[in-house]
């Protein structure tokens, strides 16, 4: 299963989107911050590339909508305006996919950034004990980086960034047992040529400037870590026609989004 994430800003260049599921053969599309039709985009897609796609159920009018290849059986678990929650079926496999759009540093403190990663990470624990599933992939723009206390906390979204540490897939706290997720997206980060990252801010003015932030992430239950194919993880910065970035190796955020996609894909024989 390729599976292709975008926080693409609000932004609706469907041309470009077009190319991007051809080229990169993308069974799973998520997208953050679209505001538009996914039935309208669906219908775009299909008729012009002769694909079968359909809508990810969209009860809320989130703005966090997806695609999906029409030969998997999608089930909306469910959703808020941060996140939602499917479960995906096939005659030989149950996967469970949290699409997520968490809050932003700019809009809230840390303390409420920890509170509505929680509840993203409680609701995944919730629907895994009671589906008794343990395959569980969550894809998204995370708004927060790859080391954090906030991400990597038990108290968080507990995204442990190192295979080794998630062998033991609980980790026990004050008698209560957390799962782990594994953060395969740390190794994209710092990368030796530009972009260095998925979303750029040149925050000048201030003491601290990171320039570049590895908010968008996907991260995976130690279940999946077999089936994960990590040489497939990728940050995309352009199409055949479209160039996703600017002279500068920045995100294009006038054309397109501030935000680059990211794309990695699940080998389906081993989940």
């Amino acid at each position: 299963m390729n599976i292709l994430f975008w926080n693409i800003n609000r932004k609706n260049p469907v041309n470009c989107l077009q190319e991007l599921l051809a080229e990169n053969s993308v069974d799973f599309l998520v997208l953050a911050e679209y505001p538009y039709n996914i039935e309208d985009l669906c219908q775009h897609v299909n008729t012009t590339l002769r694909t079968q796609y359909k809508a990810i159920p969209n009860i809320s009018g989130s703005s966090i909508q997806g695609l999906i290849n029409y030969k998997y059986d999608v089930k909306l678990l469910t959703e808020d305006s941060h996140h939602r929650l499917i479960i995906i079926s096939t005659t030989d496999y149950e996967l469970i996919a949290a699409m997520v759009h968490a809050r932003s540093k700019q809009q809230t403190t840390p303390a409420t950034q920890r509170i509505g990663l929680s509840i993203i990470y409680n609701d995944i624990a919730n629907h895994e004990n009671e589906l008794n599933c343990k395959n569980t992939i969550a894809i998204g723009d995370f708004n927060v980086s790859p080391f954090e206390d906030i991400y990597v906390s038990a108290s968080g979204m507990h995204a442990i960034p190192f295979p080794d540490a998630v062998q033991k897939e609980n980790r026990v706290i004050l008698g209560q047992s957390y799962q782990k997720f594994f953060n395969p997206t740390r190794r994209l980060l710092g990368k030796n040529n530009a972009p260095y990252s998925t979303y750029y801010y040149n925050n000048s003015g201030e003491d601290c400037n990171y320039y570049w932030y590895m908010f968008d992430q996907v991260i995976i239950r130690p279940t999946l870590m077999n089936a994960f194919d990590e040489e497939s993880l990728k940050i995309i910065t352009g199409t055949s026609n479209y160039s996703l970035l600017t002279k500068n190796n920045t995100p294009d955020k006038t054309l397109y989004s501030d935000h680059l996609p990211l794309f990695c894909r699940l080998k389906e024989d081993l989940i």
